[in-house]
């Protein structure tokens, strides 16, 4: 399957699994659940990096993956004050519910900008790949 259509679908499983995790009738249900939740996180972040490579240009290849290192800081960042703020003030179904929604959201607006493009994606050439892994 594509990465650019593999990243939707793991963000999406992503989302729509803390989401449940805000249904689990106890700690082993959530415990469950958060585990399958995670169980997308590491390839959801391979699948990133790997657009992210394949989007750059030759020479920049460190330079794209930089970037998306940065913006999965930043939004884990971003998350962990935001998920602070929140259990203070909201049922923890709730908060599992609002988690969810952000990489749901992710999803949706990803495919709704690939199917914009109509599906392109940019492939680079053999020979280009070939040139990108002798001078690494």
């Amino acid at each position: 399957m594509p990465a650019r259509l593999r990243l939707p679908l793991l963000s999406a499983g992503l989302g729509l699994t803390l989401a449940a995790a805000g249904l689990a009738p106890g700690a082993g249900t959530l415990a469950l659940a958060a585990a399958l939740a995670g169980m997308f996180v590491a390839p959801a972040l391979t699948t990133a990096y790997l657009i992210a490579d394949e989007a750059a240009p030759p020479g920049f290849r460190t330079q794209a993956g930089a970037w998306v290192n940065t913006a999965v800081n930043a939004g884990s960042a971003a998350g962990a004050v935001t998920a602070g703020l929140l259990v203070e003030r909201l049922p923890s179904g709730v908060c599992f519910v609002a988690a969810g929604a952000v990489p749901v959201t992710g999803a949706l607006v990803t495919a709704l900008a690939e199917a914009r493009r109509g599906g392109r994606t940019s492939v680079r050439t053999a020979a280009s790949a070939s040139a990108d892994t002798r001078l690494s």
